[in-house]
């Protein structure tokens, strides 16, 4: 495809004549280079007479032919009724004006150099005029004839009928090469004068005749009105819509008609064309033509094709235009077919294109050929300067905002019209908006954690114009929160979910309500609530190992209803009045819910006095506990094995325990009896007894005991009734691993009255349930 885009040749002036001084251009008549006077033209008037009243003089005579057509013969009157266009004062003003001008066109006035000229240059008589490559020139003569210059064209000025009083030549131009474009004056309707350098002249009644040269050989081509041409002593009449050619002096060819007007193909640049500021795209496409060789391609700023932006010729195979980066405007595009002989063809029908400046806000955006895609978040900026009326789908024309919020108004098509009458249709399509979702679960804080990260949002204001929030649906219930900026360009959000389990619902949506994303979080059931602290069920109550110490009578074991897991050796002493012994134990004890057993070995004692020598096993029953054993009591059986020849007879033991716990004070008593089974011996055949003390946690590693006992002995061998007693203060210290502390002072021991004196060491192991 042939592309290719050029800017402004001719430019179009509001003012007829700029080069006019700026002082006489604020008085001159509307379509004039000066103040203008109308002449009705009396009966018997001459030409003479007219210019003594206008000028004072009649040397002044030529001023009536630089607006009018008319022979002023000396002493001749004028038509009577004709109306003169006659300057308001003598004045000098040359003969055309360069108009508009492209880039590369020069001129030489009759006698002097060449040299680049410029719009507003005056031209006078046998000035002459050349546009170089890509130049374009465009002359307005002093009566409004208007000629316009193709490039590669030299021309010359004849003059205007002004230039001598019996002058009847009309405004003229010298081809010598190159083409020029005869128009008429919009106010006058008279001819142009068109001379071929080799003798040939084309009279022009149009407003659009194109004369062209080549070497020899001239070409005139009439797509208006209709033209004269002469040359080899030969006129011929050339009708709209035909043309002819001759070449040097020979005469013109016979009339035939130009190559017909291509047709555009459908689809190319829509009537209206959204774009930014010089990016405005002009693409068309037409049909063949048959016999042409090439094709001439014209876009103009105006309706005449006289402000023209590109005139291209391109070959007979390219039959397509491309035109980029045009600025915001009116267009008119036009295609004429050249065929093999060289005639220039009829144009097309004009192809209106507008251009309007517009810009689009948001990520996704972009102009397409004939629609816009927008992101819904975005902006249509208008340039405001445009006259063109815009409408929202159905809505009413009017003036084009100067911004249309795509998020407020969401049209689907925008209807544009202009001055120019073309309208068109541009639908609106809307760039997609996306979120990726992320959703994790907190189940310290039974709480949803999400995250959004949008797509498609590029130069939107998130917080302003989308509004995101998150609304999440958990069976029933259903809440909404706004998410919020967050690390990574993300944006974030927590909602509680409480008691809530089950599937839930994420969506993320706009402001308006519009759905951006949505995702699943899985919500898990509340885990149960750890059970409270659970203070211990039991707390020991008296000591883990019972205070001991060697004694036929008063070695009772102290104990409580719960017996404690616990394993332990001792060794004891004492003092009495028959002297000093010693004897060594091991203890054991555990508990199987309510129900504890113990076992003790007591070894046979060295030194002199009577002491015990036995072994103890024996059975208890927790029959009440109540809280953390704030009370506790229950029953026990024990009994009693010789552990020697002449030891103690077999007993039993039977009893009771109460006890409780208060804080770090525990209170445990015994009461019971021991019978004897069997035998005759120092050991009494009843003997009832009553245990009664506390301890007191120091520390968590630390308890401290008293215990108070006291003994009943019946028929103990020659003592019928005695009684016994002692107090005993002791320690046990230690974890798991602990040792046991105590001493006691008695009266009366081993059958005899007197105090006595006794301590005992224990070394043991219990578990935790028996730290203190």
């Amino acid at each position: 495809m042939w592309m290719r885009a050029s800017f402004a040749l001719l430019t179009a002036p509001a003012l007829l004549l700029l080069a006019a001084p700026e002082a006489r251009a604020a008085d001159a008549t509307p379509g004039f280079a000066e103040p203008i006077l109308h002449w009705g033209v009396q009966k018997g008037e001459t030409c003479d007479d007219i210019a003594r009243v206008m000028y004072g003089s009649v040397q002044h005579v030529p001023l009536l032919g630089r607006y009018n057509r008319v022979a002023c013969v000396a002493g001749k009157p004028l038509p009577e009724g004709t109306t003169l266009i006659l300057p308001a004062k003598v004045t000098s003003v040359p003969d055309a004006r360069l108009k508009s001008s492209h880039p590369d066109v020069r001129g030489r006035p009759s006698g002097g150099g060449w040299a680049p000229i410029t719009t507003g240059t005056p031209l006078y008589k046998n000035h002459n005029v050349q546009t170089l490559e890509d130049g374009r020139a465009h002359i307005e003569f002093i009566d409004h004839t208007h000629v316009f210059l193709a490039e590669h064209t030299l021309v010359i000025i004849y003059g205007t009928a002004s230039n001598t009083r019996v002058s009847k030549v009309p405004p003229t131009v010298e081809l010598q090469a190159g083409e020029v474009q005869a128009g008429l004056s919009a106010l006058r309707g008279e001819p142009a004068e068109i001379a071929v350098v080799d003798g040939g002249r084309v009279r022009a009644e149009s407003r659009d005749t194109v004369v062209e040269r080549k070497v020899e050989r001239t070409t005139v081509a009439v797509f208006d009105g209709k033209a004269a041409v002469s040359s080899g002593g030969k006129t011929i009449d050339v009708p709209r819509h035909f043309g002819t050619r001759f070449e040097g002096a020979l005469p013109p060819a016979p009339p035939r008609p130009l190559p017909p007007a291509p047709a555009w193909v459908e689809g190319g640049t829509p009537p209206v064309v959204l774009a930014p500021a010089g990016a405005g795209l002009i693409a068309t496409s037409w049909s063949a033509v048959p016999k042409a060789k090439a094709y001439r391609l014209e876009v103009a700023r105006d309706a005449d094709f006289h402000d023209l932006v590109v005139r291209e010729e391109v070959p007979g195979d390219v039959r397509s235009f491309r035109a980029e980066k045009m600025p915001p405007g009116s267009y008119r595009v036009r295609v004429r077919a050249i065929d093999d002989e060289e005639y220039l063809g009829i144009a097309s029908p004009v192809r209106v294109v507008e251009i309007l400046a517009a810009e689009l806000r948001g990520g996704g955006a972009s102009f397409q050929p004939g629609s816009v895609k927008a992101n819904p978040y975005g902006t249509l900026a208008l340039a405001p300067t445009q006259a063109a009326e815009v409408a929202l789908d159905d809505g009413p024309f009017g003036s084009a905002p100067g911004e249309i919020d795509l998020l407020k108004q969401a049209p689907k098509v925008l209807r544009v019209r202009t001055p120019s009458g073309a309208s068109a249709e541009v639908p609106v399509e809307y760039s997609k908006v996306e979120a990726k979702v992320t959703a994790s679960f907190d189940s310290d804080k039974r709480a949803l954690a999400v995250s959004a990260a949008f797509l498609g949002l590029e130069g939107i204001d998130i917080p302003a114009r989308v509004k995101p929030s998150l609304r999440v649906r958990l069976g029933e219930r259903v809440e909404t929160t706004p998410l919020a900026p967050g690390p990574g360009g993300a944006y974030v959000a927590t909602i509680a979910v409480g008691d809530g389990t089950g599937d839930a619902r994420v969506d993320v949506i706009d402001g308006r309500g519009s759905l951006l994303a949505t995702a699943q979080a899985r919500i898990p059931d509340k885990p149960l609530p750890p059970p409270p602290p659970k203070g211990p069920d039991s707390h020991p109550i008296g000591p883990t190992l019972p205070p001991w110490h060697p004694s036929a009578v008063t070695g009772v074991m102290w104990w409580s209803p719960t017996a404690p897991n616990a394993f332990g050796l001792g060794a004891g002493t004492a003092v009495t009045r028959d002297g000093v012994l010693a004897q060594g134990s091991v203890r054991a004890s555990g508990s199987i819910g309510p129900i504890g057993i113990d076992g003790q070995v007591v070894t046979q004692p060295l030194g002199d006095g009577g002491a015990d020598a036995a072994a103890w096993l024996g059975v208890r029953y927790r029959a009440l506990r109540l809280g953390a054993s704030k009370l506790e009591l229950g029953p026990a059986l024990r009994l009693g094995l010789p552990m020697t020849e002449g030891g103690a007879a077999t007993r039993l033991e039977a009893g009771g325990a109460v006890g409780g716990a208060m804080g770090k004070i525990t209170l445990l008593g015994n009461l019971g009896g021991r019978f004897r089974l069997a035998g005759e011996d120092a050991a009494p055949f009843v003997h009832p007894y009553l245990l009664a003390g506390a301890t007191y946690d120091a520390l968590s590693w630390l308890r401290a005991y008293g215990l108070v006992d006291g003994h009943l002995l019946l028929d103990a061998g020659d003592v019928g009734v005695a009684g016994r007693g002692g107090l005993t203060l002791g320690a046990e210290a230690g974890t798991i691993l602990f040792a046991a502390l105590s001493a006691r002072v008695g009266l009366g021991e081993n059958g005899a009255m007197g105090p006595s004196f006794g301590a005992g060491l224990s070394i043991g192991v219990r578990d935790a349930g028996g730290s203190r």
